[in-house]
């Protein structure tokens, strides 16, 4: 191996510690939200097999204003005139 191959493996050892230490939280973090995310789905999975009532329902009534405004946008982005929904009126 020649000076240049130790270089060039030093160089990216080095790279790997300091992206570890300037991104290492921040994957920490998301890595933490993403399993989070994944129990809720699995609740709401369970639950809906075993017909259970919803509880996340009753908190949505607070949020459906600014759900209502971004489901206008995401129909409009996806090239849809009018709401796909019928009975939701958005447009």
């Amino acid at each position: 191996m020649s000076w240049q191959d130790h270089f060039s493996e030093y160089r990216q050892h080095l790279a790997d510690i300091l992206r570890g230490a300037a991104f290492g939280r921040y994957e920490l973090e998301m890595r933490q939200q993403t399993a989070e995310l994944n129990d809720l789905f699995l609740l709401l999975c369970f639950m809906e097999a075993t017909a259970l009532p919803n509880p996340a329902t009753l908190y949505l009534l607070e949020v459906y204003p600014y759900l209502l405004e971004q489901f206008h946008v995401w129909h409009r982005r996806m090239g849809i005139e009018h709401s796909p929904i019928g009975s939701l009126p958005c447009c």
